[in-house]
């Protein structure tokens, strides 16, 4: 090899060395998986946000028996951990909080694919008004397959944390509107 190709050589192996580690695995990991669902609740939209943006009071979602919160409604503060009806414990980060928009962003912090076969799970919630003085809740969530490897086993591949992730954003949005609407 000539000392040219050798330094050629060498300045390209230190090139792809010194690539983020994200960079190097990006074409193995699993791909961005997003679901979004819409529903319609018979009450104003001022009424919705009081209940959705009580980030610490969120005893109305789905399978919550008692929430401990703390940092208020402040976004990369707030911090709330749902006790579930069946003893687990979900801890989430509050990522966004507008009231002019009335958008609320949550983060599952630590996750539990026993619990949900999703990992990274963040899930934005925008209210908007509709004609009778409804509201229309949009709820998307961006998330990894519980498995981030190749090949992942039945149970937690990008189909099943789809369905999951779609089912907990329907029973959200169905637990808002029975609260909205008794």
């Amino acid at each position: 090899m000539t000392v040219l190709a050798r330094r050629a050589f060498l300045l390209a192996s230190a090139c792809f060395c010194a690539a983020p580690p994200g960079v190097a695995r990006a074409a193995h990991a699993a791909s961005v998986l997003k679901a979004v669902e819409e529903g319609a609740i018979d009450a104003p939209p001022e009424k919705i946000w009081t209940i959705l943006s009580d980030f610490a009071h969120a005893e109305w979602l789905p399978g919550v028996t008692r929430v401990e919160a703390e940092g208020g409604n402040t976004p990369d503060t707030a911090l709330r951990r749902l006790f579930m009806a069946d003893g687990g414990v979900v801890a989430e980060r509050l990522t966004r909080w507008d009231a002019e928009k009335m958008m609320l962003g949550v983060h599952r912090e630590g996750d539990d694919v026993k619990r949900l076969p999703a990992v990274n799970v963040t899930h934005i919630a925008t209210l908007r008004p509709a004609e009778g003085g409804k509201t229309v809740v949009e709820w998307k969530a961006r998330f990894y397959r519980g498995y981030p490897n190749p090949n992942p086993p039945p149970e937690l591949n990008d189909d099943v944390a789809i369905a999951a992730v779609t089912t907990l954003l329907k029973a959200n949005i169905a637990a808002l509107k029975a609260r909205a609407t008794p």
